[in-house]
């Protein structure tokens, strides 16, 4: 398996990828295609995990914060194809974040309803820093996972 940036037939793959994996997320249920496909091509950089020419998941890096003293990154939107989960795909996506992130705090935020279970981003080294209420949708609660890399 590889994990790549993709084309722009990878991300169309990735779109209906999000659209399964996601059946509550407000972008991927509710948006038309052409607006997914341009929210994953600007809101950081997207990455692909493919597996024999098929793309089997994907996920998104976003650096907000970076100077010399601190790096805050944020790891959204990790998804593997149902049939591919299981396998170590995701965690496999989750330490090439980490390689390319290279320094700094990771957060990851974990919506109630969009299904991510937490057991995963744990059993990869993320620890709960805290929760949110409302904060995607009225009254879900949001979890909020971090990790540092030296």
């Amino acid at each position: 398996m590889k994990i790549i940036k993709p084309d722009t037939n990878q991300i169309k793959e990735l779109i209906k990828i999000y659209k399964e994996v996601f059946p509550a997320h407000n972008i991927f249920q509710k948006k038309p295609e052409n607006e997914i496909f341009n929210y994953l091509k600007t809101a950081g950089d997207i990455y692909a995990a493919v597996k024999d020419n098929n793309v089997v998941g994907g996920m998104l890096i976003v650096v907000e914060l970076e100077n010399p003293e601190f790096k805050r990154s944020r790891i959204k939107h990790v998804a593997v194809a149902k049939e591919f989960q299981d396998k170590g795909i995701g965690s496999e996506m989750l330490k090439k974040a980490e390689e390319i992130i290279g320094r700094g705090k990771i957060e990851i935020h974990m919506a109630q309803a969009v299904g991510e279970p937490l057991e995963f981003y744990t059993k990869n080294g993320y620890k709960v820093e805290g929760k949110l209420k409302s904060h995607y949708r009225p009254g879900e609660k949001c979890t909020i996972l971090g990790k540092v890399i030296r």
